[in-house]
């Protein structure tokens, strides 16, 4: 794929989310799978009233997007969620965990991924959810063996807030993501 077609120009195309009365911008800075593979250079930017309070790049490759996390009650964290890559046999998407704390500040969480084998071999994916009674993020992330040959795993990993800041407890290291 050429820097230049029509297929990847669009990727490099700034897109805005809102998320109440925070703007989010992102994009890929560069597109070129030739010369960058599935680490194309990108950024998200996070904006409010117009005032830039927070910017990270990453690495990645195909569709970008922003999912703010649902089932949330807590209004002074909007945990948000940055997506890119496809999560198909052999291809992995990649979700980058974010929340926005009361006092404006921006953290990064962690990265957290999914794929299958093209052989059907195992499949790698993680669920997320927030606790309803100290606004804490969960991921469990999961490997499972199709033909049951070997024991499946799983890893529990919970982000706090603490003294104005994330804190991770990774309640086990089976699958040794990297986070």
């Amino acid at each position: 794929m050429k820097e230049s077609s029509s297929d990847t120009t669009g990727l490099m195309v700034k897109q805005k989310k809102v998320l109440g009365k925070y703007k989010i911008e992102f994009a890929y800075t560069a597109y070129n799978e030739e010369k960058y593979g599935f680490q194309n250079p990108g950024y998200l930017k996070v904006y409010k009233n117009n005032k830039m309070i927070f910017s990270d790049v990453f690495l990645g490759d195909n569709e970008l997007t922003v999912l703010q996390l649902k089932n949330q009650d807590d209004k002074d964290h909007i945990f948000f969620k940055l997506n890119w890559g496809v999560e198909a046999c052999d291809y992995i998407q990649t979700s980058r965990f974010y929340c926005i704390t009361a006092n404006d500040k921006v953290h990064k969480l962690g990265d957290h991924w999914a794929t299958s084998t093209g052989d059907g071999y195992s499949s790698r994916n993680f669920d997320y959810f927030i606790s309803q009674d100290n606004g804490n993020l969960t991921v469990v992330e999961s490997l499972f063996y199709h033909k049951h040959d070997k024991r499946d795993l799983s890893d529990t990993i919970i982000y706090t807030f603490e003294e104005d800041k994330f804190k991770v407890h990774r309640l086990s290291n089976h699958i040794k993501s990297g986070n």
